[in-house]
């Protein structure tokens, strides 16, 4: 034990000193799924060949995403071609557009011309604390793996408000997640128009911008494309971290997830493993009364979706289903107006796929919040997860626009 103690220590300090990995010349391909055949072909290929997935068919007759490296091309080309799969490229080198995101000067302040650290995000935190004493309400979870603390505010106005939750960036990857929700709390803080301020006076606002913070600072630092936690719980040391998506303790494990340590949807080893989910549902558990909660958003890209319960049937609705659906409308119908972004609505398992252990499925089955979703922003799979800078603005003004609508129709309906 105190062997495998050491080298855990020496991995960790070495990984702080990795060089950047770089994706030159590596390519997405859009892949049609037609038949169960050909998905379960690229499921037994996906190791073989290096296919990293970045967004899953929903039915079959649909595509899916897969990133490759260079080496791999051809023989995946072949595949698909010896199998009659219908495919095209959709990014021909995805390290061009990574380093369209990389700033070349930073600001050293807060602002959404460009994508933000950790620590950028952090000390914006501390100003708008210490500028918003009266408004602005600091929490720390806990801490992650790595030893990063996990911060969040709160946002009120007056006593007696029932609240929003959102967590963002529980996927490394999905930078404009976090970009987002930290120019929504800017609106919130500086609310420009009457419905901003309504939603801001009335509606007390939870919000954690990181919550995989290991990981987001390893995509800023090593690894653009990482999703998952940091935490390593390979029993074989292979592969390192868990999707933190699948790591709430309701239905653990039961579909849309996978016990393969190397999997982009690994669930962990258990259910809450990793402290970040541990401390972010002890957080709601025991800092937040029951009944508070209204609304639950995990925020996510990408895909322009709207996603309820269930996650684990397709053959069954949860109770409030109708009234999920309505408030839904609310925020595609209010986002749409301000460039044209469609979004999707529906349950997770009958619009997108099947997905056991995520956080809008704890938040309804464990916590009763009646109104829970995971929200994929921009785009459709264009530029993916990839999106330049210059649509942090428009994709958070649309956000906003959204949340809204959201807290409009969830009035309409007795949810505040």
């Amino acid at each position: 034990m105190h062997l495998k103690l050491v080298l855990l220590l020496v991995a960790i300090g070495l990984a702080k000193g990795l060089s950047e990995v770089r994706y030159d010349n590596y390519k997405v391909y859009s892949v049609q799924i037609q038949d169960a055949k050909q998905f379960e072909l690229l499921n037994e290929k996906e190791k073989t060949l290096q296919l990293s997935s970045w967004r899953e068919a929903r039915h079959l007759g649909e595509s899916s995403d897969f990133m490759l490296p260079p080496q791999r091309q051809q023989d995946f080309e072949n595949l698909l071609n010896i199998n009659h799969f219908n495919y095209s490229i959709k990014i021909d080198n995805v390290q061009s557009l990574i380093d369209a995101q990389r700033p070349r000067l930073r600001t050293g302040h807060m602002e959404w011309t460009q994508f933000h650290t950790l620590d950028e995000i952090y000390a914006w935190l501390d100003l708008i604390e210490s500028r918003y004493p009266d408004l602005v309400t600091p929490f720390t979870i806990g801490k992650s793996y790595e030893g990063r603390p996990i911060r969040g505010i709160k946002i009120s106005y007056k006593m007696g408000n029932k609240a929003v939750f959102i967590e963002s960036n529980i996927h490394a990857r999905e930078w404009i997640t976090s970009a987002t929700i930290t120019y929504f709390i800017d609106e919130l803080l500086v609310p420009r128009n009457p419905g901003v301020r309504d939603i801001a006076q009335n509606v007390d606002w939870y919000i954690i911008p990181v919550l995989n913070v290991d990981g987001f600072v390893y995509s800023h630092e090593v690894e653009r494309l990482w999703r998952k936690s940091r935490l390593p719980s390979d029993p074989n040391g292979e592969c390192i971290g868990t999707d933190l998506n699948r790591n709430f303790d309701y239905r653990w494990m039961m579909i849309g997830a996978s016990d393969d340590p190397c999997s982009q949807t690994y669930a962990g080893p258990f259910a809450e493993s990793d402290p970040e989910i541990h401390q972010l549902t002890s957080y709601i558990n025991n800092s937040i009364p029951d009944g508070t909660i209204k609304i639950y958003i995990s925020l996510h890209s990408y895909g322009q979706y709207v996603l309820s319960p269930w996650g684990h049937t397709a053959d069954e609705f949860p109770e409030h289903y109708p009234q999920m659906m309505g408030v839904a409308k609310g925020f595609a119908d209010a986002l749409v107006r301000r460039y044209g972004t469609v979004f999707t609505y529906g349950s997770s398992a009958t619009t997108l796929y099947a997905v056991s252990g995520s956080g809008k499925e704890w938040a309804y089955g464990v916590k009763n919040i009646t109104i829970p979703y995971t929200i994929e922003l921009r785009d459709k799979g264009e530029l993916g997860f990839l999106l330049p800078p210059e649509d942090i603005i428009p994709v958070a003004r649309e956000v906003t626009e959204g949340f809204v609508g959201m807290i409009t129709a969830a009035r309409e309906i007795g949810v505040f």
